[in-house]
This record gives C-alpha cells, structure tokens and sequence, in this order.
C-alpha cells in the first residue's frame, strides 16, 4: 500500500488532464447510448462476456483448443479438462461482474470468492501468508499473518480516498491495482486475479464502456506496454514513490479508444434507423394516389420528421420514380411509376418499350 499512502505526492500533467476531460465527456454520455442502443444491449453484453472470457484464457494460457473454446463459451458445453472448467468459470465470473456493474461490493472476501469462482475445484487458493514480528511479553516473535487483512486496509485506503474525493478515480484505482501486484496478497495467480480486481474498480466507477468492449481483449493487445508501465510503476514503490502517471495514462487510452467505438455503434445504428425511415416513406408513397403532396404523407405517417420526408423525396426523384409539380411547400408529387414496380429495381416504362421491332 505504498501508492495509497501517498496518495497526496500525485500531479497532473497537462496531457493528462485533457485525456481525463475527454474520458469524463464520454462517460457523461452513458444514458444515451444505452438509450440507443437499448434493443441490442443483450446481444452486445453477450459477445462482450464471450471475448472477455477468450482472452482472458489467453493470458492464463489455458490449454484449449479453439474448437472446445467456442463450444464452451458460445455454446455452454460442459467442461472436460481442468482448463475447460477454469475456461467455463470464467464466463460465469464475467456474467456476474456485468451483472453487478456499480453493485459489485469492494471488500476482501468478494475479491477472494471471484478468485475461487475462477479457479475453484482446479487451484486450491486463498490469501497468502507473511512472516510479522510481533512484541510479545517484551520479548519479538515472528507469527505468520494472512494478507487478507492486508487487503482490506488497501480496500479501506481506496474508499477513503475515492470518499474524500482527495483523487480522481482512475488515479486511485491504478495505484491500488500497482499496490496489489506488488503485495502479493493471494497464494497463486496474484497477477491475473490484481487485474480482475482493476476491471471490478472501473465497474464501480461507472465506466461503461466494459458493455460494450472486451476490456480483456483491448488489454491483451496492449499486454506489452502495459507490462513495461507496471514496471516502470514499481520503481521506488517500497519507498513511496511509484510513478504511475504512464500506467495510468494507459488505463485511460483503453478506456478513450473503447468510447470511440461506442460511438462507432451509435452512428453505425442510427444511420440504420434513418435508411429505415426513408423506406417507410417509400411505403407510404406507394399507397397514396398517383399525384399527392407533402401534406398528404405528414397526415399518413405524424410521427416523421420533415428532414426524413426530404431525404425520402429527393432519394425516390433521384431514383426516377417521382417529380415535383410546382416548388415550396404546396408542390405536388407526380408517381412515375406503379405501385407494383416501386421495388429498387423498378424503372419507368414508356411507349417504345411496346414497340416490336417489326413495328420499327
């Protein structure tokens, strides 16, 4: 707990800040894209739990082959291996942490039950133990004491510090997850379980974005830097003065390019929601009279914004199935074409197209 007790030591560089605006920017668009994007929420979580457990078997390295990997995950087949089953109780680990997003509790014995969610009936683990030398009858005796109470002073520390707002969130929780590595809290698997414990504290923090994008899939592409960040953090940590900056920075990039994505999908759905507006106005058109107007289509269909029947009559003019009779707003709409050839594959007919060529 040498990052957390000295919290105070911690600037903010001017990079940092600007990146800290724009995660915050984000994070403050939460509602609406879940509001958006709210018909497909169950499918999105879905994939992001399967990818989440995929790559997280990549980083144990869990001997699985790909086949088994996707019955597993996708399809819920029942484990053989002792690596299946570290495989399948991942997926019901993530499924939980997505469940409980902000609910999930911050305490040593939620941690430790995660970890043997994860590898119960395959590792036996728990907290470790270290040696403490401990007055006794004014005489020093060395005891061996759990680290579990290790854990819940650094469990303490960060909610005093996330309280008391001394600190931005993503700060406290990069020095907690740097204090975690380098304490040594559990008997096996210390690593991959301090990472577990950062993707739990950025659900707690609201951050979102792990709806919607595999925080485990973005992080093992990002392994190598933040392997030589978490290094860099650990210099002088003994002495308390770890610097973080770099790690925590790295933190919030993920988090940056996640958003972006987010983004990605709301445009990619939204642009979808328009295509099917206009050809609900193509629908409409086709069972209006053969001239009408733009008075005709708002009583037909309230609902549609005036900007969506624009787009709808230029794109059907453009396409050669109707024209404009008159200009303004008290133009009529002349259908080139009949109803039944209103398809995308409709053209006009005329004349000619009845002439043999032995009438030519």
């Amino acid at each position: 707990m040498k990052c957390l007790s000295n919290i105070s030591r911690i600037n903010y560089p001017s990079d940092l800040v600007s990146s800290l605006t724009r995660l915050y920017t984000f994070k403050g668009k939460d509602f609406y894209y879940e509001d958006v994007l709210k018909n497909y929420m169950n499918g999105i979580i879905k994939e992001t739990i399967e990818k989440d457990t995929i790559f997280a078997a990549k980083l144990l390295d869990l001997n699985v082959s790909e086949n088994r990997v996707r019955l597993i995950v996708r399809k819920d087949a029942q484990p053989k291996t002792k690596d299946e089953k570290v495989l399948a109780n991942l997926k019901t680990v993530f499924k939980i942490i997505q469940k409980m997003g902000t609910n999930l509790e911050l305490t040593q014995n939620e941690f430790l039950h995660l970890a043997t969610r994860i590898f119960g009936g395959v590792i036996d683990i728990g907290y470790a133990t270290e040696v403490k030398v401990v007055r006794v009858n004014l005489l020093d005796e060395r005891m061996k004491v759990s680290k579990r109470e290790v854990m819940e002073n650094e469990i303490n520390l960060y909610i005093e510090a996330i309280q008391n707002k001394k600190i931005e969130p993503t700060q406290a929780i990069t020095n907690m997850y740097v204090d975690l590595l380098h304490l040594n809290c559990y008997t096996t698997q210390n690593e991959f379980l301090t990472l577990v414990i950062l993707y739990c504290l950025l659900f707690s923090q609201r951050f979102n974005v792990f709806k919607y994008i595999s925080f485990f899939e973005k992080y093992y592409n990002k392994m190598e830097g933040f392997k030589a960040a978490t290094v860099a953090a650990g210099f002088n940590w003994e002495d308390g003065y770890s610097q973080t900056a770099l790690l925590n920075n790295l933190i919030i990039q993920l988090m940056l390019e996640g958003y972006q994505e987010v983004e990605g999908m709301v445009d990619s759905y939204l642009f979808e929601k328009k295509l099917k507006k206009i050809d609900n106005v193509e629908g409409i058109i086709m069972k209006m009279p053969s001239v009408f107007t733009r008075e005709n289509i708002k009583n037909a269909c309230p609902h549609l914004s005036d900007s969506t029947i624009n787009r709808a009559l230029v794109s059907l003019k453009n396409q050669g199935k109707i024209r404009p009779n008159g200009t303004g707003r008290s133009a009529t709409w002349v259908k080139l074409v009949h109803e039944e050839m209103f398809g995308t594959n409709a053209r006009q007919t005329n004349i000619f197209d009845y002439i043999s060529p032995m009438d030519e």
